[in-house]
């Protein structure tokens, strides 16, 4: 009886290469063939961990689809799917992005109180990632008006980190500057 030696680095590391090309295989024969390709998706990212997991990846990596925002928006409001589901989301063309988004976040403006602040900053998360300036704009000058001081504060370093993108309505400078500069 011979015990199996550990698999060496190379070997291991060969092993993830492999895993990745059989999942592009798959991805693409999945986008290629499916039929009901937003009802499956759709129903992914309703379901458990790793179906949420594989269908926040195919989204992010090879789909552009506008029929799954609502659901990607609310996966975005999830700590714990938010980055995922912000690449998703701006994996769809700017074009038709943005007109959608505004209608997602007219809509969940009106349900938001004073004490949603997490979700605000959520929300900035959101519409910067899509390059949806004049959203942002709104977004803060909802925050402005809000008594809740921590509304106002994330208003202030929006205004700071972004300048001129929300206080122009989405004049788009030479350089944008990061998601990762909101604090």
């Amino acid at each position: 009886m011979t015990s199996r030696e550990p698999l060496r680095d190379e070997e291991l590391w060969q092993a993830c290469v492999d895993a990745q090309e059989q999942l592009a295989h798959h991805h693409s024969q999945f986008f290629q063939q499916v039929r009901g390709k937003n009802e499956v998706l759709s129903a992914a990212l309703s379901a458990g961990h790793w179906q949420r997991a594989a269908a926040l990846a195919f989204l992010a990596d090879l789909h552009d689809d506008l029929a799954l925002l609502p659901q990607l928006v609310d996966l975005a409001m999830l700590p714990g799917w938010a980055s995922q589901a912000r690449r998703a989301i701006a994996n769809i063309p700017r074009e038709q992005l943005v007109p959608r988004l505004e209608e997602v976040l007219t809509a969940h403006l009106d349900q938001l109180t004073d004490e949603d602040d997490d979700y605000y900053a959520l929300w900035v998360e959101v519409l910067a990632g899509a390059e949806a300036w004049a959203l942002l704009a709104q977004l803060v000058r909802a925050a402005r008006a809000s008594p809740n001081l921590l509304l106002q504060d994330i208003a202030a370093r929006v205004a700071d980190s972004y300048g001129a993108l929300v206080a122009d309505g989405g004049e788009r400078p030479a350089t944008a500057p990061s998601i990762q500069d909101v604090p």
